[in-house]
C-alpha cells in the first residue's frame, strides 16, 4: 500500500509541475511578445529547461521503484505519437545543421532552443491532458490566455494599459484604411488578428455545439420526473429478470443495455439523487445559465480585437474555416448564427467607433463603450440562443432570420469601411508573390535539407530579385523548406496532417481553429512566434482533454446503470430469492466492470467512447487473458525502455541548457555594453560577450568597429567561420582592407559584399570611393601601375551600379523599397574618376 501511494503522490506531483510549465510558458509568451524575438527568450529559456531536466531526473530515480501507468506509449493514438515525435525529428535535424556547416549557426542555434522548447511543451501539455486535474487546468489556461492577449489590447486602446506598440501606425491606405490597426502584445497586426480567430472560431464553435441539442425545459422535466421515476423502476425490474436469467452469461446483459439504451436515457436524469427520484430544477437552470455565459462571455472581446486586427488575411481565413466545417457539420449552423450575431455586431460597432478616432480614446468614455457593448452582446446572445433552441416553426425560423441579418450588417458595416483595402490592387499581395519567387530560387541550392535555421534572414538580400524590404519570407511553409529542406517540410505536414485527423474524428468543433493556423501560416510569418506553435499544440491537447473527459463520463454512467440494476432488482425481487440473487447480480456487474477497465486501459483514447463500452463488454474476457500476458512480458522490458527515453531526453534537456545560457550570458553583457558610455568597458564587456557566445555576428561587427589593425579583423574572420554569407561581416571587412595596402583584397571583399547585398546604394557609393582614394594613395607613392588598377577597378564598379540602377528604373517604381537610384555622390565620384584618369 505505502508503494502505491508512492507512486501515485510521484504521478500527482508531476503532473502539477507539467501543468505549471505549460501555464508558465503561455505567460511567457504573453510578457515577451509572442516569442518572436529569440534573444529575448534566452532567460526564460534557461529556467525552462532547467525545470524540463528536474522533471526527467524525478522520473529517473523512480525508475523501477514505481510503474506510473500514465507514462505508457501503449495507450497513446498514433496520430498523437507522431504530433509528439515530429518536432523532435525537426530538432535533430536542425542539430545535424549546427554539427555541420549552416548559412547561420546562430540562426542555427535559436531554431533549436526554439525546437526544444516546442517539443517538450508538446509533450507536457498531451501528458497534462490524460489526467483530470491536469486537463482542467489547461483548458482553463487556454481561455485564460485568450482573455488576456484580447483585453489587454483592447484596454490598451482606451488608454488603461501602456502598451508601447499595441497600436500600429501606417500611412499608406494599401496597409491600414484608418492608419491605425491593432497589434496588441505581439506588436503586428496580421499575427494578432491570426490569433484571435483562433480563440474566436474555438469559443464559437464550443458555443454552438452546447446548443445544437435541444433540452427539455424546466416544466417539462418537472412534470415528467413521476413517468421517468416510474420508468426506472420498470427498467430496473426488467433487468433484474433478465438478470436472474442470465446468471450464467454475462454478455446477456449487454444485449438487455443495448436494447433498453433510451429507457436509460430518460433514468439519467433522477440518477442524481436515486434515494428520492427528484432533481432541483433551479440548481440544472442555474448550471445551464453559467455554462451558456462561460461560452458566450469572451466572444466579443474576441471578435473587436479580430476587427480592430484589420488583417484581412485573418478574415479571409476565418470564414474559410467556417465555411469548411459548416459544410461538413451543417447541424451547428443555426447555433453558431444565434450565439455569434450578437457579439460580431458589437464588435462591428466598437470597430466603426474606434476607427473614426484612429484607435485613441479617453480611458472613461472608452471603457463605458467597451463595457456597455459586452454586455448588450452578453445578453442579446444569450436571449437569441436559447430564444432559437426552445423555439419551433416559424419562431424559429425568425430568430433564425434574426440572426443572420445581424451577421449580415455587421459585415457589410465593416467590409464598407475596408473596401477600398479589398477591392483595390494591393502592393502587399504582389510583394508576397516576388518573396514566394525568390525563396523558390533559394531552396532549389538545397532542396533536401535545407542551409539550417534562419536561412532566409540571413540571405534575402543576396536572393531578392527586387529591392524590397522583407527580412520575413511571409509563408511559414517556404521558411521551414529553406531551412530543412523536403525533409523537415514533409515531417512538418504528416504533423499537422496527424492533428487535423485527431481534431477532426474526436472533436470536430476545434477544428475551424486548427485550419485558421494551417492556412494564415501559408501567407504570412505566423510561425516565426512562438506562441503560433504553442496554440498548435495546445489543440490537439485540448482534444485529448476533451475525449478523455467524455470517456469518463461514459465509465461513470456504466457504474451508475449497473447499481441502479443492483438496487432495483433487490428491491423486487422476494425475499427468499433475493439475498442469492443479489449477490449474483453484484458479482457479474463487477465482473463485467474489472474486464472493462482491463480492456480501456489497452485501448488508446480516441478509440474509447461511450459506443464502444458494448464491444468492449463482449470482448473484455479475451482482451484481459491478452492484457495480462503482454503485460507480463513488457514488465521486465518497459523501465529499462523507459529509462533509456529518459537519459536521451535529458541529455538533450542539458545541451539546450548550455547553449541557452550562454547565450543568455552573452546577451547581458552586449546590452550591458551598449549601454556603457566609456570606451575601454565597452570593449571589454563586448569581449565578454563574444567569449560567451562567439556565434553572434552582432556582437562582432560592434567590437570589430572599437579595435583597429589586425585585431579588428581577427575578431570579423572568426566570426565569418560561423556566418560565411553574412552581408555585415563581408562589408566589415571590405572597409578594413579599403584602408590598407591591398587593392586585391580590398576589391575582393568590396565585391563579395556587393554580391550579398547589391541594391545597397551606401555600399555602392562607399566601394567606389575606396577604390578612388586607394587610387590616389598608390599615385602618391609613386606606384603608377597599382594606382591605374584601382582606378579601373572603381570604373568597373561605377558601370556595374549604373546598369543594375538603369535595370531596376525599367521595371517601375513599384517594390523599390529601398530607393535604389543612382546618387548625387556617384555621379560626383564619377566626374573624380575621370580627373584622376585623365593624369595618365
Amino acid at each position: 500500500m505505502w508503494n502505491v501511494n508512492k507512486a501515485r503522490s510521484l504521478d500527482s506531483l508531476i503532473i502539477y509541475f507539467s501543468a505549471a510549465l505549460v501555464i508558465a510558458a503561455g505567460v511567457g509568451a504573453c510578457l515577451l511578445r509572442g516569442f518572436f524575438f529569440t534573444e529575448e527568450m534566452y532567460p526564460f529559456l534557461v529556467l525552462w529547461f532547467v525545470m524540463c531536466s528536474a522533471i526527467l531526473l524525478y522520473l529517473y530515480i523512480g525508475v523501477g521503484k514505481w510503474k506510473g501507468s500514465v507514462w505508457g506509449i501503449s495507450g497513446v493514438p498514433i496520430v498523437v505519437r507522431i504530433i509528439l515525435i515530429v518536432p523532435l525529428l525537426v530538432l535533430s535535424l536542425y542539430l545535424i545543421h549546427w554539427l555541420g556547416e549552416p548559412l547561420s549557426a546562430q540562426g542555427t542555434m535559436n531554431e533549436m532552443l526554439r525546437w526544444g522548447l516546442y517539443a517538450s511543451f508538446a509533450f507536457l501539455v498531451c501528458f497534462c491532458a490524460l489526467n483530470r486535474v491536469g486537463r482542467q487546468l489547461i483548458i482553463a489556461s487556454w481561455s485564460i490566455l485568450g482573455m488576456f492577449l484580447s483585453m489587454s489590447a483592447l484596454l490598451a486602446v482606451c488608454g488603461v494599459v501602456e502598451l508601447p506598440f499595441a497600436v500600429a501606425y501606417s500611412n499608406s491606405s494599401e496597409v491600414s484604411i484608418t492608419g491605425a490597426r491593432l497589434a496588441g502584445v505581439m506588436e503586428y497586426p496580421n499575427a494578432f488578428g491570426a490569433v484571435m480567430a483562433i480563440f474566436l472560431l474555438e469559443r464559437l464553435f464550443a458555443a454552438a455545439a452546447y446548443y445544437v441539442t435541444p433540452q427539455k425545459s424546466a416544466k417539462k422535466r418537472v412534470a415528467g420526473e413521476r413517468v421517468i421515476g416510474r420508468e426506472c423502476k420498470q427498467t430496473g425490474q426488467e433487468y433484474a429478470g433478465e438478470g436472474l436469467r442470465s446468471n450464467e452469461t454475462g454478455s446477456k446483459c449487454v444485449e438487455v443495455e443495448r436494447r433498453s439504451e433510451k429507457k436509460w436515457s430518460k433514468c439519467e436524469t433522477v440518477s442524481v439523487n436515486v434515494g428520492d427520484g427528484r432533481v432541483g430544477v433551479e440548481q440544472l437552470e442555474t448550471v445551464s445559465t453559467a455554462a451558456a455565459l462561460l461560452r458566450l462571455l469572451p466572444l466579443f472581446p474576441y471578435a473587436a480585437a479580430l476587427l480592430l486586427s484589420e488583417s484581412r488575411g485573418a478574415w479571409l481565413t476565418a470564414a474559410c474555416a467556417c465555411a469548411a466545417v459548416l459544410l461538413w457539420k451543417r447541424q451547428l449552423i443555426a447555433p453558431l448564427l444565434a450565439a455569434g450575431a450578437a457579439p460580431v455586431v458589437a464588435a462591428a460597432l466598437l470597430y466603426r467607433q474606434l476607427t473614426r478616432a484612429g484607435l485613441a480614446v479617453e480611458p472613461l468614455p472608452g471603457l463605458l463603450l467597451l463595457a456597455g457593448l459586452w454586455a448588450s452582446a452578453l445578453l442579446a446572445g444569450l436571449w437569441l440562443c436559447r430564444r432559437q433552441r426552445s423555439a419551433a416553426g416559424s419562431a424559429r425560423a425568425a430568430m433564425l432570420a434574426l440572426a443572420a441579418a445581424g451577421w449580415t450588417a455587421a459585415g457589410s458595416a465593416v467590409l464598407l469601411h475596408v473596401r477600398e483595402r479589398i477591392t483595390g490592387p494591393s502592393s502587399t499581395v504582389s510583394a508576397r508573390s516576388l518573396f514566394y519567387r525568390d525563396a523558390w530560387r533559394l531552396a532549389a541550392e538545397a532542396p533536401w535539407l535545407g542551409r539550417g535555421g534562419e536561412t532566409w534572414r540571413s540571405s534575402y538580400l543576396a536572393a531578392q530579385s527586387r529591392p524590397y524590404v522583407g527580412s520575413q519570407v511571409h509563408s511559414g511553409y517556404l521558411d521551414i523548406l529553406l531551412n530543412l529542406g523536403f525533409v523537415g517540410l514533409a515531417a512538418i505536414l504528416l504533423m499537422l496532417l496527424a492533428a487535423g485527423w485527431l481534431l477532426a474524428k474526436s472533436v470536430p468543433r476545434l477544428l475551424p481553429p486548427f485550419l485558421v493556423i494551417v492556412l494564415h501560416s501559408a501567407v504570412d510569418f505566423d510561425w516565426s512566434y512562438g506562441l503560433i506553435w504553442l496554440l498548435l499544440f495546445w489543440l490537439p491537447a485540448l482534444a485529448l482533454a476533451d475525449h478523455e473527459q467524455e470517456y469518463q463520463s461514459a465509465i461513470t454512467r456504466f457504474i451508475t446503470k449497473s447499481s441502479l440494476i443492483t438496487h432495483s432488482a433487490s428491491a423486487t425481487l422476494p425475499p427468499a430469492h433475493s439475498p442469492s440473487t443479489n449477490l449474483q447480480t453484484t458479482h457479474s456487474s463487477s465482473v463485467n466492470l474489472q474486464t472493462m477497465d482491463s480492456a480501456s486501459a489497452t485501448l488508446p483514447p480516441a478509440l474509447s467512447s461511450s459506443a464502444n463500452l458494448q464491444t468492449m463488454h463482449s470482448t473484455s474476457l479475451n482482451m484481459q487473458t491478452t492484457h495480462s500476458a503482454s503485460a507480463n512480458r513488457l514488465n521486465s522490458v518497459y523501465p529499462y525502455f523507459r529509462g533509456l527515453l529518459i537519459t536521451v531526453a535529458g541529455s538533450f534537456c542539458l545541451v539546450l541548457f548550455v547553449l541557452s545560457f550562454q547565450a543568455a550570458q552573452g546577451e547581458r553583457y552586449y546590452r550591458q555594453a551598449v549601454q556603457t558610455v566609456d570606451s575601454l568597458e565597452k570593449v571589454s564587456l563586448l569581449q565578454q560577450s563574444l567569449a560567451w557566445n562567439p556565434r553572434s555576428s552582432r556582437t562582432a561587427i560592434v567590437l570589430s568597429r572599437l579595435l583597429t589593425g589586425e585585431k579588428s579583423v581577427r575578431i570579423l574572420r572568426q566570426s565569418l567561420q560561423y556566418s560565411p554569407e553574412n552581408p555585415g561581416l563581408s562589408w566589415e571587412m571590405a572597409g578594413r582592407w579599403m584602408y590598407s595596402d591591398d587593392p586585391v583584397a580590398a576589391l575582393y571583399w568590396v565585391r563579395r559584399s556587393l554580391r550579398l547585398d547589391k541594391y545597397n546604394n551606401a555600399k555602392w557609393v562607399k566601394g567606389i570611393e575606396g577604390m578612388l582614394m586607394m587610387g590616389r594613395k598608390k599615385l602618391a607613392e609613386g606606384n603608377r601601375k597599382e594606382a591605374m588598377n584601382c582606378i579601373a577597378s572603381g570604373n568597373e564598379l561605377l558601370r556595374q551600379y549604373r546598369v543594375l540602377v538603369e535595370f531596376e528604373a525599367s521595371k517601375g517604381e513599384q517594390h523599390n523599397d529601398r530607393k535604389f537610384h543612382m546618387t548625387e555622390q556617384a555621379d560626383d565620384l564619377s566626374r573624380r574618376l575621370s580627373v584622376l584618369a585623365s593624369r595618365f
